[in-house]
C-alpha cells in the first residue's frame, strides 16, 4: 500500500457529511499534517496545493500538525531555506522528523542541479552553505551520492568542488530521410486528390 492510497482511505472518514456522524479522530489532523509533510518530501506539490484547500483556514494557522507543512512549503516557495533547517528541531510529532528529512534532501538535490548548471567550481568552505551541510563528512557523502548524475562529475581538487560535464554524443537528425518521406507523403496526397 503507498501513502497516498492510504491517506485516501482515511480522508473518507474525515469527509463532512461521515464527520456528522461520528465525532473527529484525535489524530485525524496529526495523519493530515503527515499526509501534507509525505507530498513535500516527495516533490507532490500539485498535490498538496489540493489537500491544503480541504483544510479549513483556522486550522491551517492554530493545528500544530498543519502548520508545520504549511509554514515549511511558506519558507520553501520564499528560498528561505535556513528556516527549514531550523524548523527540524521544531516537529510536533517524530514521525514528521522523517519527512523533513526527505524534504530538505529533496531541496538539497535542486540546489545540486542548478548549482551543476551554473557555476564550473566552488570553494568547499561555499559548498557548506549552499547546501546546508555543517559536518565534513556529510559534505564528502553528499558529494559521492550526487557524483555522475545527469551527465555531470563531481571532482574535488584542492580546496575546490569542480562540476565536470561530461560531453552528450551529438546525435545526427536523418533531415534527408525527413525530406524524402514528407515529399512521397505530398505526392501521395497529390495523387488522392
Amino acid at each position: 500500500w503507498s501513502s497516498d492510497v492510504c491517506s485516501s482511505d482515511l480522508k473518507t472518514y474525515y469527509d463532512e457529511q461521515f464527520r456528522q456522524l461520528i465525532p473527529d479522530s484525535q489524530k485525524m489532523y496529526t495523519i493530515l499534517g503527515l499526509y501534507l509533510m509525505y507530498l513535500l518530501a516527495y516533490n507532490k506539490i500539485a498535490e498538496y496545493h489540493t489537500e491544503i484547500e480541504l483544510i479549513p483556514i483556522k486550522e491551517q494557522h492554530n493545528n500544530v500538525f498543519i502548520r508545520v507543512p504549511v509554514s515549511l512549503e511558506q519558507h520553501f516557495v520564499e528560498g528561505s531555506y535556513n528556516k527549514i533547517l531550523s524548523q527540524k528541531q521544531n516537529v510536533p510529532h517524530e514521525a514528521y522528523q522523517f519527512f523533513v528529512n526527505k524534504f530538505v534532501d529533496a531541496i538539497r538535490f535542486e540546489i545540486a542541479r542548478s548549482a551543476e548548471k551554473a557555476y564550473e567550481s566552488l570553494k568547499l568552505v561555499d559548498t557548506h552553505r549552499l547546501f546546508m551541510i555543517e559536518k565534513e563528512a556529510e559534505l564528502k557523502a553528499f558529494i559521492t551520492n550526487n557524483n555522475n548524475k545527469e551527465g555531470v562529475e563531481w571532482q574535488v581538487r584542492g580546496d575546490r568542488l569542480f562540476f565536470v560535464k561530461q560531453k552528450a554524443d551529438a546525435k545526427e537528425i536523418p533531415s534527408e530521410r525527413m525530406i524524402n518521406t514528407c515529399l512521397q507523403f505530398a505526392t501521395e496526397l497529390n495523387r488522392i486528390v
